[in-house]
């Protein structure tokens, strides 16, 4: 068995790779996921194209996923605030 089908198994049976999948908003900041295809990490609600499980590693900290040297996701800008929190800002202020 290769290596990139152990990665999968593990990425499958991580409870984390569900909230991936689902996108799931709640899961932001609790931790970061790299794609090796893409060379990007982001957040676990990332809206972009979904990945193969063979190609992804799941983060504990941000700082982890920043080590591995790929760069932060252009569209949910995983080092940066949440989107909702961003949005929360602008009306509060409104």
């Amino acid at each position: 068995m290769s290596s990139r089908d152990n990665q999968a198994k593990a990425t499958l049976a991580d409870p984390r790779w569900a909230r991936i999948v689902a996108r799931d908003k709640t899961a932001d900041s609790s931790f970061w996921y790299r794609v090796s295809t893409t060379g990007v990490y982001c957040r676990p609600s990332c809206p972009s194209r979904g990945c193969n499980p063979r190609n992804v590693t799941i983060h504990d900290t941000l700082e982890s996923a920043q080590k591995t040297g790929f760069r932060a996701c252009k569209r949910c800008k995983p080092d940066g605030p949440a989107a909702e929190m961003v949005s929360a800002e602008i009306v509060t202020k409104a």
